[in-house]
């Protein structure tokens, strides 16, 4: 279940600019290592230690083949492919090392990830904004 809310957006390009409504994730803060390990190790018969030590290796060995160039496919996931920002030259002589700018890392889901994206379900959830203090609250007062 994804939560979504309203926000609201300048939109200053198009044919109808200004100020639009959109939908948006509601995030909560993301899963840490830890916990992934806790909920692999609840939901097979390996040890904590075990699921730490194979997600290491796990993500050591998708960076190594990243660096150097190759894509990863995970059968559940999908596909990491390396790619590399560059600027556009004239002259096959002038495309060297400098005029990449930056590599990056593109993920494509699979097929099955893909379809069970298409089935999730959303519901409404109101957020209120950070720092935001309900004027018609009381403060407790505290001795």
């Amino acid at each position: 279940m994804i939560y979504y809310t309203k926000v609201t957006r300048n939109v200053p390009v198009g044919y109808n600019p200004g100020q639009k409504f959109l939908c948006a994730i509601v995030r909560s803060a993301p899963i840490s290592q830890e916990q992934l390990c806790d909920r692999v190790a609840a939901a097979s018969s390996l040890a904590y230690n075990d699921v730490l030590s194979a997600i290491a290796a796990l993500q050591m060995e998708i960076v190594e083949a990243c660096l150097s160039g190759q894509s990863v496919q995970l059968d559940q996931l999908g596909l990491f492919t390396p790619y590399l920002n560059v600027k556009a030259v004239e002259t096959a002589e002038e495309a060297d090392v400098t005029t990449i700018k930056r590599t990056k890392i593109n993920f494509v889901p699979n097929q099955r990830f893909k379809n069970r994206l298409k089935t999730v379900g959303y519901t409404y959830k109101e957020v209120i904004p950070k720092g935001y203090v309900d004027p018609n609250v009381t403060p407790p007062v505290i001795p």
